[in-house]
């Protein structure tokens, strides 16, 4: 006499539920990796706009300091004479800030001397 057998059986239940645990265990290391390089995208996006906007203002002819710190960044700059070009001055713009260790966004132009 033959029984039909309907519904799964407790191995293959265990089974499925094993495989369903394996990838939403991948699936929660990829979504915690990805937020992790989107965080770290938009700081290098800060960085980079606090440094375009201080060589702008430096351009300008504004020598103010910064105030420090700008939130997890510092900045700094530098001025001097630039090399072989009278009437140039090389500035040179700094951000640095913490991100799984220390980073460092920098930019250099050249720009007329501000009399």
């Amino acid at each position: 006499m033959r029984r039909d057998a309907s519904g799964f059986t407790a191995i293959e239940l265990l089974v499925a539920m094993l495989i369903f645990a394996a990838v939403a265990a991948g699936l929660a290391h990829t979504l915690v990796a990805a937020q992790q390089v989107r965080a770290s995208s938009a700081r290098w996006l800060r960085a980079t706009q606090l440094a375009e906007e201080r060589l702008e203002r430096l351009r300008a002819g504004d020598r103010s300091d910064d105030p420090a710190p700008l939130g997890e960044f510092t900045r700094r700059w530098h001025g001097e004479a630039g090399p072989g070009a009278p009437g140039l001055e090389r500035l040179d713009v700094q951000v640095d800030w913490e991100d799984r260790g220390a980073r460092h966004f920098a930019l250099a132009a050249l720009a007329r001397t501000v009399r």
